[in-house]
């Protein structure tokens, strides 16, 4: 029977059955010694991987990096009593990215019982930080949870998470599917599932990060417990660069560069100087340069702190493949890793500090390796569109903020790739530039690689450790795919050391300042510490090929998102020079900006006429009033090229940052592509992304809203009739602001006729009632609710003339005792807030003074601002609430004729609720911001309050809208089921009828109601974790 790719479920389910029957029938056969692995491969492993759609022998045709099935020579090696191999038999890829490894073993070898095949398969898995891997003899197919760090003396079943004897496949099936099939693994399932780190497991770079920031602590405490006169900067800097050199040199191990445990076999610090400087010898590149490193030689270690971490870096202490670990992986440990820095505290302690703004955001997250990638691509395939192989390398690339260098490395990939199929393509077979490996792929040779590295690759980054960093994973990645024989033929042929060095490409500075830095501040020039700290940087001078090319061809990254809050906190040098004129920074000249910002400026700037700049950046930016300037900056230095919005999707786990990929170029361009992504993994990570076309045209400085062509032509066809702006005819306050929520605000358990009772912090109080204005706190309510208070506010003011004047103290103490008393138990806490709107202000005043007297008589409109849906509710009753401009509540108070009731049956009517979501920033769990900046400008229908017509229109939506509030009291009231069914129809047909009488007033058809609901903007989210 001839096995094809199985191209639907059905198909895979009729190919399985033949082939269990023909295993089945060959079964005693099979079974014996003499039937080999490799045998096996060809009559069973290689028909099963095609059953379930994996494309085996690339009959699609796709390049050796596109391939979805790489298969490797079995290659057995015992170590250690364990059997390992080079490569692990079958590595199944989705767009060129490892999704699972297989591992086969022949049908006589139970692998079930065997310790040494389980550990074998997880330890690549484990490696490789995939979510699972599989063992398979035909005979059983077993599946491991590679999250699991795997021990040499584990029992098989330990991670087992299926294990499907082959008379089971069948009835399985739906099982095996999801796991293993091509159309399940694309689709995203084992990224999803397996994504999430349980309790009792620990993937590769959480444990080698706990491992290296342990080194870290040991090395350093032995460094200067047995040395002298070392600074904080000096050790920080030694201990880097003795653990780089000492990874680097394990992982050449690994693949096959440098002897087995040659580092296990050190015993003393000397033997290990001995190393580097044989190491130096031989590779160069800065990273075992001991001319600018002149004090590595000259330190004391103890022994047994050596020992101790070379132990740690083999088997059975470690279970580590290096040769499996993708070098992006590690560039990713190292930046969490960065966050951190060591800090003397006496002469002989250490301690390992977090760094001040890496705290305030809660800790470094990398940006995900499938995202890194794809934006890498998308940026460079437009670069590269059209430009032939001499073009293409002459190029410059850089990161302007590389941090550990993640999109570098991608980049340099990228290049690699580029190069290699543009060379087969051209026909170059020069072996001093490509060879064929032994399983027929092709690779650029050393030299090569080093020439791209040098030529293409730049990066720059304020944290010097970073900047090592960078470096050091450039090198991984120029040795990857290298050995023994190819590095000893580089090092014969060339007479070079094996890597360059990088200081010309990858540099310390503040991308963000340079020379202008000196004329805005006088003094720095004399100034040294402050230098250290700021770090100008002179563009032309560090890159002198700028001059020439007039900027870079392409900029790529994911530029620190810090808001301006902190950086008055831990960079006011800075800050002010950002906010000064001199800086040049447009973008900063706002009251609020972000540090993105200033990246974003200062990457146009830096890109030549024909460069593209590919970042990912929060997306607030498109439509709050903070981003005007940069909105503006964009559309008038540049032009969009591409964006794909990833809405409420996180891309960063654990994080709550709502994110979109910006393509950036300096050319005219009539059209920008943009794409709204729901599920990361399918939508954006595989395959080729589906651009809707907008015009650049509509994108300036106002808020940048994406929806389909005929929706906003329904929108404009509102906008054109005789309409007028709310904020026109209505005010939207926020609430009281009093700095102090948890303390003016009461929840009574009990009252008299003059006081309310009620615990603060498990002690018993009373206040008087005079003092109190009923208010919600933290209360739930929906559309057409009748707002009624859940709680009390202490309001220290009299009301005079519609004015708020604050106690005197005599009258607090005089008239309100039990309130001035409770107060004064918190008058600490009080006296620290920040007090405005007053010259002389009191301690127990408010922290703000607006909104204090606008819910006095006036009946208004109240809702969350954080909602799924229309939420407005009504109040006549005076109800106080709290909140600025992030909540929780907003108001609306009409400022003219225009009852609140109409203009509540406007914002409710679904066309103008999804104007408001269109415009809103958006949060997960499909939430988005009803804040005042996205409702103040909703069209309302003016009407002509003298002409009867228009009046009657107006005050049927008001009268609609109060039947529709008392329907919703009346629903609310009633406890039975057959009672609640019959207000629910009149409540919905009541809606229905206001639904009605605004299209009728706006000329919206029902055509145009179903354009708006039918927006992909609208649907709602599918949530990723």
């Amino acid at each position: 029977m001839a096995y094809l790719i199985a191209k639907s479920k059905a198909e895979s389910f009729e190919q399985l059955k033949g082939l269990i029957a023909s295993f089945d029938k060959e079964y005693s056969v099979l079974k014996s010694a003499q039937y080999s692995e490799a045998q096996l491969r060809i009559d069973f492993l290689n028909p099963l991987l095609k059953t379930f759609g994996w494309d085996v022998d690339n009959e699609e045709s796709k390049t050796q990096f596109l391939r979805n099935v790489i298969q490797e020579e079995s290659i057995d090696v015992e170590e250690d009593d364990t059997i390992t191999k080079k490569n692990p038999d079958y590595t199944l890829r989705v767009q060129g990215t490892r999704k699972l490894f297989v591992e086969a073993k022949k049908v006589s070898i139970e692998i079930e019982k065997s310790s040494k095949t389980s550990f074998q398969t997880r330890r690549y898995g484990w490696n490789a930080n995939l979510g699972i891997s599989i063992l398979t003899n035909f005979e059983r197919l077993i599946v491991y949870d590679c999250r699991h760090k795997p021990q040499s003396m584990d029992d098989p079943k330990i991670a087992r998470y299926k294990n499907f004897h082959y008379t089971e496949f069948l009835n399985e099936f739906e099982t095996i599917y999801q796991l293993f099939s091509f159309q399940s693994v694309s689709s995203g399932y084992l990224d999803d599932y397996f994504s999430v780190t349980e309790n009792d497991t620990i993937t590769f770079d959480d444990f080698f990060l706990k491992q290296i920031e342990g080194w870290r602590t040991r090395l350093a405490a032995d460094v200067i417990l047995n040395n002298i006169d070392f600074s904080e900067e000096d050790i920080n800097f030694l201990i880097q660069r003795l653990l780089n050199r000492i990874v680097f040199l394990r992982i050449c191990e690994d693949r096959e560069i440098e002897k087995y445990e040659t580092l296990k076999a050190i015993k003393t610090y000397d033997e290990l100087k001995d190393l580097f400087i044989q190491s130096d010898k031989k590779y160069n590149s800065g990273l075992f340069d001991f001319i600018e490193d002149n004090f590595t030689l000259k330190i004391v270690l103890n022994s047994n702190t050596l020992i101790s971490i070379f132990n740690e870096l083999y088997y059975p202490e470690s279970p580590y493949d290096f040769a499996v670990v993708d070098p992006t992986i590690l560039s990713q440990i190292y930046e969490r890793y960065l966050g951190s820095k060591i800090t003397i505290v006496s002469p002989t302690e250490i301690s390992i500090v977090e760094e001040p703004e890496v705290a305030a955001s809660s800790g470094v997250v990398p940006t995900p390796k499938l995202v890194v990638e794809n934006i890498v691509k998308e940026t460079l395939n437009v670069l590269f569109d059209g430009k032939n192989l001499e073009q293409i390398e002459q190029l410059k690339i850089a990161d302007i903020c590389c941090g550990s260098g993640t999109f570098l490395i991608s980049v340099y990939d990228y290049l690699l790739e580029t190069f290699t199929l543009a060379f087969l393509d051209a026909g170059i077979t020069d072996n001093e530039v490509i060879y064929q490996t032994a399983s027929g792929s092709f690779n650029l040779t050393l030299k090569a690689k080093h020439t791209f590295l040098l030529n293409n690759i730049f990066g720059v980054d304020i944290n010097p450790y970073a900047v090592e960093v960078t470096k050091f994973s450039l090198l991984l990645k120029l040795i990857e795919h290298e050995n023994a024989a190819s590095v000893n033929y580089y090092l014969t042929k060339y007479q070079q050391k094996v890597l360059p060095s990088l200081s010309e490409n990858i540099k310390n500075g503040n991308s963000l300042v340079d020379d202008t830095y000196f004329k805005f501040d006088k003094g720095a020039i004399a100034d040294d510490e402050k230098l250290f700290k700021i770090k100008p940087f002179n563009w032309l001078s560090e890159f002198p090929f700028l001059k020439e090319t007039k900027g870079f061809d392409a900029i790529v990254g994911n530029p620190p998102y810090v808001r301006i809050q902190n950086m008055v906190k831990y960079l006011r040098e800075e800050i002010k020079y950002y906010q000064d004129k001199s800086s040049g920074y447009i973008v900063a000249q706002e009251e609020t900006f972000d540090k993105y910002y200033l990246f974003i400026q200062r990457a146009i700037e830096l890109l030549n006429t024909n460069g593209v700049l590919g970042y990912i950046v929060p997306n607030k930016f498109f439509i709050v009033k903070g981003g005007k300037t940069l909105r503006s900056y964009i559309t008038t230095n540049g032009s969009l090229n591409r964006i794909v919005h990833f809405g409420v999707s996180q891309v960063f786990p654990n994080r709550s940052t709502y994110t979109a990929v910006l393509l950036l170029d300096k050319k005219q361009r009539d059209v920008f592509g943009f794409k709204r992504v729901r599920k990361i993994v399918t939508e954006f990570v595989a395959g080729q992304i589906g651009y809707a076309e907008y015009n650049n045209a509509d994108y300036t400085d106002k808020p940048w809203i994406f929806v389909s062509k005929e929706t906003e032509e329904v929108f404009s066809k509102i906008k054109s009739q005789n309409v007028i702006a709310l904020k026109n005819i209505a005010e939207i306050p926020v609430g009281l602001q009093t700095s102090a929520d948890k303390i003016y605000i009461i929840e009574p358990e009990s009252e008299t006729d003059s006081t309310y009772k009620f615990t603060k912090l498990k002690v018993q109080y009373e206040v008087e009632k005079a003092i109190c204005k009923p208010c919600i706190y933290d209360l739930t309510f929906g559309l057409f609710d009748t707002v009624k208070p859940n709680a009390q506010m202490i309001f220290p003011y009299n009301i005079v003339d519609d004015k708020a004047e604050v106690l005197s103290e005599q009258i607090f103490q005089s008239e309100f005792p039990l309130a001035w008393e409770y107060l004064n138990k918190f008058k600490d806490l009080l006296s620290k807030r920040s007090i405005n709107g007053s010259k002389e202000p009191k301690w127990y005043q408010f922290g703000r003074s607006q909104s204090l007297t606008k819910f006095h008589n006036a009946p208004k409109l109240i809702w969350s601002v954080l909602s799924t849906k229309p939420g407005y509710a009504y109040d006549q009753m005076n109800i106080q609430f709290t909140g600025g401009g992030n909540g929780p509540y907003y108001s609306l108070i009409s400022s003219s004729q225009y009852s609140p009731l109409y203009i509540l049956g406007i914002l409710c009517h679904p066309v103008f609720e999804a104007m408001v979501k269109a415009g809103a920033s958006e949060f997960q769990g499909a939430y988005y911001s009803h804040g005042k900046q996205f409702i103040e400008n909703i069209p309302i229908k003016e009407i002509d309050f003298g002409k009867k017509d228009e009046k009657q229109k107006h005050d049927e939506i008001a009268k609609t809208v109060q039947q529709l509030i008392a329907s919703k009291a009346s629903y609310k009231s009633v406890y039975i089921d057959a009672k609640k069914a019959v207000l629910k129809r009149k409540h919905d047909y009541l809606f229905g009828s206001l639904v009605e009488q605004v299209n009728a007033l706006y000329c919206i058809t029902e055509a145009d109601v179903t354009t708006v609901m039918n927006d992909e903007m609208f649907i709602a989210e599918i949530n990723e974790e």
